[in-house]
Parts: C-alpha cells; structure tokens; sequence
C-alpha cells in the first residue's frame, strides 16, 4: 500500500463520485478505479458500492476512512515538522508595556511557548511609541503598547485584547487615601502627574477627557516618562493620577490604588 493510494480513496470518500474525484486530483477516471480496485484487493474488503448516482462507503469504507485521515494528517504534520526544523527557529519579537506582563501578556506567553515549543519567543519592554517604531522598523512582530490609538488604525491591524478600568491613584498619606471610593469631582484642586507625550501620545487627552466628563481640567504639574516614575512620584507625595487598574500589579509603595 502507497501513499498515494490512500489519498485517491480519500478523495473518492469526499466526493462520492469518481468523474468529481478524478478531476480533484488531476488524473483519469480509469486511474483512480484501478487504484480502489487494488486498494480493496488488498485490505481484503469493499471499500465503495456503486449505485447509479455515485458511490457509498461500506461499513468498512468508513473504519478504513477514518483511519486513512488520520495517516494523511500525521503525514503533513511530519513534513511540517522537518520543514520547521530545517529552517532553524522562528522567532516571535514581543513589544509590551509593563502591566501587561504581570496582567495577562506572562502567562499567554508562557503557554504559547508550552503548545509551541519550537517558537522563540523574546519580549522586549518599550513605550507605546518606541513599540510602534520598533513596528515600523520590525524590530518587534506584535505590540501591547496598551491604549488605541486611531492615527495608527491605517498604517497597523489593531485589536483590542483587555479593557481595564481608570483607578485614582493617590499618596498613601493623602487626605482621601482612606476612601472606599471617590467621585473625580473631588480631584478639581488636585496636581496631576502626566505622561511625556513623546512616550505616551495620548495619554494626557484621555485622563483630560474623563476629568472634563466630571467637569474640571485637571492640572498636569509633572510629567513623568515611565510608569513606574508616576508610580515613584506619586509615592513621594507629589501628585496624583488616573491608572488603568492592571498597574496595581506592580510594586507600588506609599501609594493607593481607590476605584
């Protein structure tokens, strides 16, 4: 028994019909009975019935086909595998923003890596816009720079993964650090701390806008270059901020996170 006898009875199974069979696999109809014929010879079973409009599986044409599938898949699988291996590792770049990491994008990753070990995978921290230049450069093959931005929607397919909520995140002394909640109004007289929009593009017009919803522009008295410099600042009792809730993960101390 050949390979090829295999996939002709596929095709056969699939089709029902030998002119629709023969034509599938490009050879002629008397090619693809005489292979059948010797298929059934040698299995020592009909495969096939004929009746006037096609063909039908015998009981043991179903077993035989459910068996030739699974040969044909191994066999692709094994050609894929050499053909990967031949061609050394792929490897996946990753561009993430540092809550995603301890958020969702670590643990993605890691089973990424288990169901294909033969990806390698490195991740690399950057900004939201050294992500995008580092995607324009392909440097990095995906990004996770953790706000939509429409300016890019045309040069980029961007999907949107998780939505996280805004949290006040204020200085473990503050005045309001014991609350269960607040409401933004309460902030109008505070001082901000911002991103560098070099860094971060858009991020100030969006806390501005949810601040604005509440009815005040909020003050950016600090600019910051780093999440984890608002973080640091902020535990210094220089201002406050809004954070997507997923930068609870990280270290944060003197500072509270308030829905």
């Amino acid at each position: 028994m050949e390979l090829r006898h295999i996939r002709y009875f596929v095709a056969a199974a699939d089709e029902l019909n030998l002119t629709r069979a023969s034509t599938r696999l490009n050879i002629t109809q008397p090619a693809i009975s005489r292979i059948i014929r010797e298929l059934e010879l040698e299995v020592q079973a009909k495969l096939f019935t004929r009746h006037w409009d096609g063909l039908k599986l015998t009981p043991a044409g179903e077993a035989f086909l459910r068996h030739s599938r699974q040969i044909l898949n191994e066999c692709r699988n094994a050609l894929d595998s050499v053909r990967r291996a031949s061609a050394g590792p792929t490897t996946l770049n990753v561009g993430f923003i540092l809550p995603s990491l301890s958020s969702f994008l670590g643990s993605s990753l890691s089973k990424l890596s288990e169901e294909h070990p033969e990806l390698e995978v490195r991740v690399h921290e950057l900004s939201p816009a050294d992500q995008i230049d580092a995607l324009r450069t392909r440097e990095i093959d995906v990004a996770f720079f953790g706000n939509q931005r429409e300016q890019i929607d045309d040069e980029f397919e961007t999907i949107p993964i998780k939505k996280f909520e805004f949290e006040v995140v204020l200085p473990g002394k503050h005045r309001l650090a014991q609350r269960a909640a607040l409401d933004l109004k309460e902030l109008v007289d505070e001082d901000f701390i911002g991103y560098a929009e070099k860094k971060f593009p858009s991020r100030n017009k969006k806390i501005a806008k949810v601040c604005m919803q509440a009815g005040f522009a909020p003050k950016f008295s600090y600019i910051a270059s780093s999440i984890i410099e608002i973080l640091g600042m902020i535990g210094l009792g220089k201002g406050i901020s809004l954070l997507p809730t997923d930068v609870a993960n990280l270290p944060h101390p003197n500072v509270v996170f308030i829905p």
